[in-house]
């Protein structure tokens, strides 16, 4: 019995796992004691990791973009109530207590098409060609080209849509116009007055 523990100690892979740690040790293992054969990749799992974040989408990320979720194995269990797979939605604007953001704490917040919101890791949405019927970011060239359809609120920086009585937020952009944005609370709902 002695015999066995001392030939696994003297093996390399111990060694490696010892001096890499297990996941090195594991990578050194299944590459026959070498690295991955000219490649600029060092493990397996970095390999994983460059593909897994090449198809995801960066932040930062503007309200209005459409995403995907991935529904893969990781993405499914890391929620209590996930979309499903390659289900679409709209990355919106949520008014935070660090202000309007369409992130908290690294997280993406979705409206999904099928009605329902959520905040969502990067790494689980990736881009989407789709469109959607009711955008919620609007490109103008004035403020007056609204007046039918807003009021303007007491805070600076809003406007108040006078049908729905949902809070937009505008501002200005580098090309002189002006990109008004619906604002949606940590519920998924729009923000009313």
């Amino acid at each position: 019995m002695s015999d066995f523990w001392n030939t696994l100690l003297k093996s390399p892979f111990v060694r490696t796992a010892s001096e890499d740690g297990i996941q090195g040790g594991i990578d050194h293992f299944l590459n026959g004691g070498k690295k991955i054969g000219g490649s600029q990749y060092d493990s397996v799992r970095e390999l994983t990791e460059s593909i897994k974040n090449s198809k995801s989408i960066k932040l930062p990320i503007e309200s209005g973009t459409r995403v995907s979720f991935s529904g893969t194995l990781g993405s499914i269990l890391t929620y209590d109530n996930p979309p499903m797979p390659d289900t679409v939605g709209t990355v919106v604007t949520v008014r935070t207590a660090y202000g309007d953001s369409t992130t908290h704490e690294g997280q993406v917040f979705v409206k999904w098409d099928s009605g329902e919101f959520g905040s969502f890791d990067p790494i689980h949405l990736y881009p989407s060609n789709s469109k959607q019927a009711s955008n919620v970011k609007i490109r103008v060239s004035s403020i007056g080209d609204l007046s039918s359809l807003f009021a303007s609120s007491k805070k600076e920086g809003e406007l108040v849509h006078k049908a729905t009585q949902d809070i937009w937020s505008f501002k200005k952009t580098e090309d002189g116009g002006f990109s008004i944005e619906r604002l949606f609370d940590d519920s998924g709902e729009p923000l009313k007055v």
